[in-house]
């Protein structure tokens, strides 16, 4: 088994977490033959570097086994394996991990969002996996939703390497405020509002860690003036005037280097008034360039997933464990 401090102490928290019904009743009539591979995998000390090799050495019925239990609508082809695929594949699901740090864990030639998130801060995770196993499957599966790193969908989208986003303690209630509290047209239904407040009740319940939000010191006035900024001049505008801001700043910086490279006689003041005018007006063009790109980008919103995961839920529970995996 893998033995880096990151999957082992992520594995030693998922021992706690509570696999739904439905997925245990479906992994059931393969567990017997599952754990027959799991021990001969544990004997043989497979890693992602030779996992499959070991598949390779596996029979046919064997293969099947793994296919069952993963819950695979293919037979395994070993040969299309990545070394996660080929890894999670011998794990049980709490023990199945994202290595490669794609935002998925790949099972074969599967990929599944995983119930909690490697990219998840330790002093949260436990927290998390308390309150989850505190909750119904409806609430948990809206809890789940909260992960949702849209840095992914944003990376896929553009094509671009994927940064994974922490998901700590101020992310959650971050998430959690926008699908209580919605603002910019954004909508929550009364029916998600109450299972993520539900939730957010059982993780603080359960949350030791740090929660200060004390307005006294000068970072936290700034955070609460940032937020309250947010919500009342709305996205669009306080982009403009955070940037303005940034740009009367590089103005001043800009209007000063000039003033000790070139003094302040009249002549120079004249010259220097015209360049940093221009310097203004370029600044002023590449923001709006800026925007008039960013137009194109259609924004990503947890609170459409949310919706989205309700209904389907709402109308194919029978179906819960497929999204769960787990």
């Amino acid at each position: 088994m893998e033995t880096s401090s990151s999957y082992l102490s992520y594995i030693h928290d998922m021992q706690n977490y509570q696999i739904s019904q439905g997925r245990k009743e479906y992994q059931q009539p393969y567990a017997s033959s599952f754990e027959d591979i799991y021990q001969k995998a544990s004997q043989e000390n497979v890693k992602l570097s030779n996992a499959k090799t070991f598949l390779e050495n596996l029979s046919q019925s064997e293969l099947t086994t793994l296919q069952k239990y993963s819950g695979l609508a293919e037979a395994i082809d070993v040969g299309a394996l990545s070394a996660e695929g080929a890894y999670n594949l011998l794990m049980h699901d709490n023990e199945q991990y994202d290595f490669n740090n794609d935002g998925v864990a790949e099972v074969g030639i599967a990929k599944k969002m995983l119930p909690i998130p490697t990219n998840m801060s330790s002093d949260v995770r436990s927290a998390y996996i308390t309150a989850l196993n505190s909750l119904d499957d409806k609430d948990k599966l809206m809890a789940v939703t909260l992960t949702f790193d849209s840095a992914r969908l944003i990376s896929q989208i553009n094509n671009t390497p994927y940064t994974p986003t922490t998901i700590d303690y101020t992310f959650l209630q971050q998430r959690v405020q926008e699908r209580l509290h919605p603002t910019q047209g954004a909508y929550t239904s009364e029916e998600i509002k109450q299972s993520t407040q539900a939730f957010w009740d059982a993780f603080n319940n359960a949350y030791t860690g740090d929660k200060t939000t004390s307005s006294e010191d000068e970072t936290d006035s700034a955070v609460a003036q940032f937020l309250k900024d947010l919500r009342e001049k709305g996205a669009l505008k306080f982009l403009l005037d955070l940037n303005q801001e940034k740009i009367d700043k590089l103005v001043e910086e800009y209007r000063e280097k000039l003033l000790d490279e070139l003094g302040d006689s009249p002549e120079m003041m004249t010259r220097i008034d015209k360049l940093v005018d221009n310097f203004r007006k370029k600044l002023l063009e590449d923001l709006q360039n800026a925007l008039d790109n960013d137009k194109h980008t259609t924004p990503i919103n947890s609170n459409v997933l949310a919706l989205m995961t309700f209904e389907h839920y709402t109308n194919q529970n029978s179906h819960l464990e497929e999204l769960l995996q787990s």
